[in-house]
């Protein structure tokens, strides 16, 4: 489970990255444009070139192209499917830009420039798309295909220095992906890492290390966030407080390892009682319990302390010294939201009804009737 949730991670920090890298990249090839058509654009009309309409047009559909990449925060809208859209995103806008390059370089004047602004996109791709692998080589490869290609075509028969160059920008490139993602994948581990043992540290505070049900701290807690959520909200809030009977007397007759093997199984009997995953069983003190039932009502409390009740005859978890019944039982004080005004007066309503069920002979629930 903790390595899926690292993948999720690393795959939502990834798509985070590559939202970035898209409006960075297309913002760069929009200003890189204007200036190709600034110092290109009007040496070409100056003179009539004969493809000065293509070069519009081309022109045109590369602006088109990263002004698209501009809207990548709606990659969020289909998040399934960023990948396939990312990548082929990727092709257009590198096969945009090898255009424009290899139109540049068929123009003498104009072959360093398509040299540079070559050199300029291989690092603003992998600056913009290392997070993803696939989305990187397909924008690399048009480019690195057109300067390789440039490069025979203009050194005749010495083809010595494009394939260096080829080699080496691989070399670059492939280098440059492996540092920039492991620094990627560091952080994103590191930082997962935290909060994971954040999240356990936040268990540990909140769980008894006996039982392995909540402490006391986190039933404070949690009955202050859901009395206001009562009060709001006018909904209904069950609260039962639960003691186990003669449980001194069994510690004196077994001792306190059997003594904690029974609160264990008694924990266990009363979360298993609970059904819905909004209910809570906390271990108030000793051998006491509370049990919260936000939004639910006298009848659906009194049902859950008689589930209880019955589940803890169903164990039978034998009682060697207790008064009541040679099994272990339990009293029970039941408590309802009602007309409290805090968590104090309804725990104090609970405390009151569990040693009412104490002095009725025990192994019973007792609570207010309407």
């Amino acid at each position: 489970m903790d390595k899926l949730s690292l993948m999720r991670r690393v795959d939502n920090a990834a798509l985070s990255n590559i939202t970035t890298g898209l409006q960075l990249a297309s913002a760069l090839s929009l200003f890189l444009l204007v200036m190709v058509v600034i110092s290109v654009g009007s040496e070409l009309w100056r003179f009539a070139h004969p493809y000065f309409v293509f070069l519009l047009v081309l022109l045109g559909i590369c602006a088109g192209v990263f002004i698209l990449g501009l809207q990548a925060k709606q990659l969020k809208k289909i998040k399934p499917y960023w990948k396939i859209a990312t990548t082929a995103y990727g092709a257009a806008f590198s096969v945009s830009w090898a255009s424009l390059i290899l139109y540049l370089s068929d123009q003498p004047r104009f072959f360093a420039a398509a040299d540079i602004l070559t050199d300029l996109m291989l690092m603003i791709v992998l600056l913009a798309f290392f997070a993803y692998r696939p989305m990187l080589y397909t924008c690399v490869t048009p480019l690195l295909v057109i300067t390789t290609w440039i490069g025979f075509d203009k050194m005749d028969t010495f083809y010595v220095l494009p394939i260096e160059k080829f080699v080496a920008i691989c070399i670059i490139i492939e280098s440059g992906r492996h540092v920039l993602y492991r620094w990627f994948i560091n952080n994103i581990e590191k930082e997962h890492e935290n909060q994971r043992l954040m999240k356990q540290l936040a268990e540990l505070a909140s769980k008894d290390q006996l039982t392995d049900i909540h402490n006391r701290r986190y039933f404070e807690y949690e009955l202050n966030k859901q009395c206001n959520i009562a009060k709001r909200q006018s909904s209904e809030l069950g609260l039962i407080m639960l003691d186990i009977d003669h449980f001194k007397d069994y510690n004196d007759k077994l001792g306190h390892p059997q003594g904690d093997k029974c609160l264990k199984d008694v924990a266990q009997v009363i979360q298993q009682s609970l059904m819905r995953t909004t209910d809570s069983v906390s271990r108030y003190g000793g051998e006491e319990f509370v049990v919260l039932l936000p939004c639910t009502d006298i009848e659906g409390t009194i049902l859950v302390a008689e589930r209880i009740k019955q589940n803890l005859t169903n164990a039978a978890l034998l009682h060697p010294n207790s008064a009541t019944s040679e099994w272990v039982t339990v009293s029970q004080g039941i408590a309802q939201w009602l007309d409290h005004t805090g968590p104090e007066s309804l725990l104090e309503e609970a405390d009151q009804h569990l040693y009412q069920a104490k002095a009725a002979g025990r192994n019973q629930y007792c609570y207010k009737a309407a």
